[in-house]
């Protein structure tokens, strides 16, 4: 009995993963949207991102939103701007780019910022969604 207790044990702790402070963060402007699902530890990490402009989809896990394969490259946040960029899914080049800035004053939050795509322009976003 103490075998198969402590076999359970083991292999609880052996598929633990840790725990992840999650959310989302939206960004909207005309005709376009960013959607991505992040995990905020002592840094921010984008666990997934959909790119619409248009009619177009772009995603990074195109199994549960289809969409044109990409990846993230790299992400950042500190307290007063998120800086995201997003490659081809062979992470060979920066396929877009998003920049957000934010700030509080008493209770009141904005965030707003820029998106580029490759070959599709660059708009103005509104990201003050955040979940």
């Amino acid at each position: 009995m103490k075998t198969g207790a402590a076999a359970l044990a083991l292999l609880a702790a052996a598929t633990a993963t840790p725990a992840v402070a999650s959310g989302g963060i939206a960004c909207t402007g005309d005709g376009v949207a960013v959607d991505l699902s992040v995990g905020r530890l002592a840094v921010i990490s984008v666990l997934r991102a959909t790119v619409r402009i248009g009619d177009t989809v772009w995603s990074t896990d195109p199994e549960i939103v289809p969409g044109t394969p990409i990846a993230v490259g790299q992400a950042f946040e500190d307290e007063s701007r998120l800086l995201v960029d997003f490659t081809d899914e062979a992470v060979n080049a920066i396929v877009g780019r998003l920049r957000v800035f934010f700030l509080t004053e008493g209770d009141g939050y904005a965030a707003g910022g820029v998106v580029s795509f490759k070959d599709e322009g660059a708009f103005v976003v509104d990201c003050s969604e955040r979940g």
